[in-house]
């Protein structure tokens, strides 16, 4: 039997990449259907979908983002940028691994190829950027400031 050269079942590579990048792929690809189809009232009243939130009372990094990127897939840009402005990033960064990965794996090619595409520097600078920006949303509702309140409340 011939294997074509790039072929996913080619021996040799790293299988615990080979299934994280899988396992991001299909995550990614998951969770942006799931923000297509939950209904955009139930992000912006009722009960907390934050795990964190719910059970140890504290907004996590990620506060906004569930909201975030469920006004993003319905097409509301402007709502999606206030509850959270790094939700529209890690979605394009989740839409281009779902696609990637699913796109590899239709042409039976590697699809741990994506991590070769990932640069350490700026994938730090942005999870830093994101950190410092949760950082300062808690501190600024812990002074008093109302504007995040509405967002992590």
């Amino acid at each position: 039997m011939s294997v074509p050269a790039g072929s996913v079942l080619v021996r040799g590579g790293n299988l615990g990449e080979r299934v994280v990048a899988v396992a991001l792929g299909v995550g990614s690809a998951i969770a942006i259907a799931v923000a297509f189809l939950w209904p955009v009232s139930s992000v912006t009243a009722g009960p907390s979908s934050c795990l964190l939130r719910t059970f140890v009372g504290i907004p996590c990094p990620g506060c906004g983002m569930t909201r975030s990127w469920v006004h993003l897939a319905h097409g509301d840009i402007s709502t999606a940028f206030f509850y959270n402005p790094f939700g529209m990033v890690f979605m394009a960064v989740a839409a281009f691994a779902a696609g990637y990965v699913l796109l590899a794996l239709a042409r039976r090619r590697r699809p741990e190829g994506l991590f070769d595409l990932v640069r350490p520097r700026p994938a730090v600078l942005l999870v830093g950027a994101w950190l410092t920006w949760s950082v300062y949303r808690v501190w600024s509702v812990g002074v008093g400031q109302e504007t995040w309140s509405l967002v992590m409340g």
